[in-house]
């Protein structure tokens, strides 16, 4: 008897795989012909030419070769769908068809339009075979290569990679005939391979694992009499692990039984694949095949029991029809830690798990999985540990520390950090426990563990606000399980303090760095070359005029401070704000348009302990208050300065990315609202965002002390910009007022906020020099007032920007 649900439709990983690679392909297309454009038209122009030396008849036998197939192989697929009577491919067929040909057409008539040789049309002219050359189109071939994609599921695999194959050739002999260009060609196949995974991804395929009664013929092939065979509810499956089976046997025996297949291979990449890219040492094995990896773990259960831990009693590994495998093991009746109630968790049987725990650390066996959802519990209170698939003889210490670290943290989300600690301490003993300090850390818990620290802390951090009303936050002060455990471990073992192991491959501090070492090279070191000319303003100026510029830098972060209080409902100290502030002014020195600044305040808020949503909302209220602050002050300093007769007139595109814009909303809201994972992401997402964000601007809304000193800071900040300007303006001799000098000032910056570079560099300098001898000043002096304005407002945030950010760090502001 074989009890198990029908099948239906998934989300497949593999799926994910081909729209990441073919977005890729598709990109790297587009980068090739957009910025190289000289360079691919005469790259092409060379293989058409080459092309064209082929004898004619040759070349119109290759395009009639690929009409014929065009025409033919589509035709032959619907007739045979609609013989079988197959509606579920053609759902998706026929919209991945559409998307592929609409997104071609797009990309082939704007991307790609110019970088196509002058000659080509002149190549095809009195060509042909069955219509003329230049058809199949690239937007017909990407519309075949989206409708492949699409019914890749329901076809067999070497059906699947024929018909692959068939398109890349139509692509390949297309282009060796001159029939097709060749970026064409591979911008085809990249859009339509796009197309259709994003179609099948939207409205989901059948799924890649064995069917029931596939599993229950490799039972009965591998000597297991099986009477019953159930499949476990969706609620007690883990996704990605494989699919949850019991078994029972004419003898009356039961085994549980996971079964293996290639979707698990598939989930498995992105885990590996996030491991390498976030951690020094990612420990991973390498690719398996389902059987393979069914092998690996039945060896692991052994192993793990000859240590003496409690581990499920292994039966055999087998291989499944279609590329499937199984792992057998007795069922117990056991139930997963995560699923007792929290008095059923009492002290025997937590300390009976680490002790388990003790002896794979013993022996250098890494789980590499310690979570309740892999401990289980039997009847009588029993625990064994199970799900060995990642495990690993001979592990480095990272993966014995991590082990203990996320097997602490999980535990102390149920019964709280020190009853886990003295649960851990009792079965490990103090010099195993101690080894998981250096790993207490998010990047050690990568999965589901670090998941549910997250929405632990951050249902500590909803607690203590809902808990009073207003109150002063203490920067560095949100709730963290994960530090909570470190203070535990430390005073149960006598340890002395750790700092974080660094596990981290690629950090936001490199990533920076690198980004930092880009603009150096591109945009700071051009500005040398004015050196001299800045040198020559100093020995010139008027040095009071010039020392008088120096505290504006201090004055600005002090309004950004105000800003930043202002879009908060709670208190700020100002103190450690002022510092964040200097840094984010470090961070904006080297990103565009503000965003490292607007990340390290958001990171700043998130430590504090306001959630996610309401500190969201907050960046984005200083944002929305600075720009109208500008439109404000440029409106005043415009029409004051037109009113004296020498007004500044500035035109800026005015609805370039309009009409682009609103439809990429349009098309994203369609997205989430008509398709299940849409809203689904509506639901579970967005909408407890917008809460969040709802509730801080009323609780701002509600406070006029709080709207007085946001609306402080957000026009102070240009009108001490303003001021430094006038200072510079003065300190080489000039002699405009000052509402002429603001509206220079505003305009430049209008001007400057358009380019994609830090602070609007070059840009802003530009703008400042042409408006100051619009007004008047000569071009010396002017240049000679912009280039000390920037040093000592722009430049001089650099050093001490640089300074705050360590020290932020270091007192864990961020």
């Amino acid at each position: 008897m074989i009890d198990a649900p029908p099948l239906h439709a998934v989300r497949r990983a593999a799926d994910l795989w081909r729209l990441l690679v073919s977005l890729s392909a598709l990109l790297a297309t587009v980068l090739l012909a957009v910025a190289t454009r000289d360079v691919a038209r005469t790259v092409q122009q060379g293989l058409l030419t080459t092309a064209t030396a082929l004898p004619p008849d040759l070349r119109d036998g290759l395009v009639g070769a690929v009409q014929g197939i065009a025409l033919l192989a589509p035709t032959a697929a619907l007739a045979l769908w609609g013989v079988r009577r197959r509606i579920d491919p053609v759902q998706r067929v026929v919209p991945a068809a559409v998307l592929g040909a609409l997104a071609a057409w797009s990309l082939t008539h704007l991307a790609l339009a110019r970088s196509r040789p002058d000659l080509w049309p002149e190549v095809l002219a009195g060509r042909g075979a069955l219509v003329r050359a230049g058809w199949p189109s690239a937007v017909y071939l990407a519309a075949c290569a989206a409708a492949v994609v699409g019914a890749g599921p329901w076809l067999g695999p070497r059906v699947r990679r024929a018909l692959w194959s068939l398109t890349a050739a139509c692509a390949v002999l297309s282009a060796a005939a001159a029939a097709l260009v060749p970026l064409d060609a591979v911008a085809a196949l990249a859009v339509g391979g796009a197309a259709g995974s994003a179609v099948l991804l939207l409205g989901g395929a059948p799924t890649d694992r064995p069917a029931a009664e596939a599993v229950a013929d490799a039972l009965v092939a591998s000597g297991i009499p099986v009477a019953t065979l159930r499949e476990l509810p969706s609620d007690d499956q883990r996704p990605g692990e494989g699919t949850l089976y019991h078994a029972e046997t004419t003898s009356g025996s039961r085994l549980a039984v996971r079964v293996l297949a290639a979707e698990d291979h598939n989930r498995d990449l992105f885990h590996r694949l996030a491991r390498r890219t976030l951690l020094h040492h990612p420990a991973d094995a390498g690719a398996q095949s389902p059987l393979g990896a069914a092998e690996h773990e039945l060896l692991m259960i052994v192993f793990a029991a000859r240590t003496g831990a409690r581990v499920d009693e292994p039966v055999m590994a087998y291989p499944v029809a279609g590329g499937g495998a199984l792992v057998a093991t007795v069922d117990t009746g056991a139930r997963p830690l995560s699923a007792l109630t929290d008095e059923a968790l009492t002290d025997e049987l937590l300390i009976a798990v680490w002790t388990s725990v003790a002896r794979l650390q013993e022996h250098r066996l890494g789980h590499r999985a310690l979570r309740p959802e892999h401990l289980l519990v039997e009847p009588g209170g029993v625990s064994r540990l199970t799900a060995f698939a990642r495990a690993q003889l001979n592990a480095l210490p990272d993966v014995l520390g991590s082990d203990i670290a996320e097997l602490l943290a999980t535990t102390g989300i149920r019964v709280g950090p020190h009853r886990a600690t003295v649960s851990a301490l009792a079965g490990l003993g103090p010099e195993l426990l101690a080894t998981a300090l250096p790993y207490l850390q998010p990047l050690a818990l990568i999965g589901p563990a670090r998941r549910a620290v997250a929405r632990y802390d951050q249902e500590a951090a909803r607690a203590a606000r809902a808990g009073g009303g207003r109150r002063m936050l203490r920067p560095g002060g949100r709730p963290s399980l994960l530090r909570d455990l470190a203070a535990e471990v430390t005073a149960a073992t006598g340890a002395p303090p750790t700092s974080p192991a660094p596990l981290a491959r690629l950090t936001w501090k490199k990533v920076l760095g690198l980004v930092g070492a880009f603009l150096v090279l591109h945009l700071v070191l051009p500005q040398f070359a004015n050196a001299g000319a800045a040198v020559d303003a100093l020995r010139s100026a008027n040095w009071w005029w010039v020392l008088a510029v120096v505290p504006v830098t201090f004055i600005s972060q002090a309004f950004s401070t105000c800003l930043q209080l202002g879009t908060i409902p709670d208190r700020l100290p100002f103190g450690p704000t002022y510092e964040v502030q200097f840094a984010s002014s470090f961070l904006n020195r080297i990103t565009p348009s503000n965003v490292g600044g607007m990340a390290l305040n958001l990171r700043f808020l998130q430590k504090t302990g306001i959630e996610t949503g309401a500190a969201t909302a907050s960046v984005g209220l200083q944002s929305l208050a600075g720009a109208l602050s500008n439109a404000v002050v440029a409106a005043v300093f415009f029409a004051w300065a037109g009113r004296h007769g020498r007004g500044l007139h500035v035109n800026l595109p005015a609805g370039r990315y309009a009409l682009p814009a609103i439809a990429l909303t349009l098309a994203a809201g369609g997205l989430l609202a008509f398709t299940p994972p849409g809203r689904r992401f509506l639901r579970e997402k967005v909408w407890p965002f917008l809460r969040a964000a709802g509730s801080t601007m009323a609780g701002i809304a509600s406070d006029p002390a709080k709207l007085a000193i946001g609306v402080v800071g957000a026009l102070g900040l240009p009108l001490i910009q303003i001021l430094g300007l006038g200072l510079s303006v003065h300190a080489l001799g000039g002699d405009l007022p000052v509402v002429q000098v603001g509206a220079a000032y505003m305009a430049a910056r209008l001007i400057a906020s358009a380019a994609p570079v830090p602070g609007g560099l070059g840009a802003l300098e530009a703008g400042l020099i042409a408006g100051l001898t619009a007004l008047g000043m000569a071009a010396g002096p002017a240049t000679s007032a912009v280039l000390i304005y920037r040093l000592l407002t722009f430049w001089l945030n650099v050093p001490l920007g640089a300074a705050a950010l360590g020290v932020v760090q270091r007192r864990g502001y961020v």
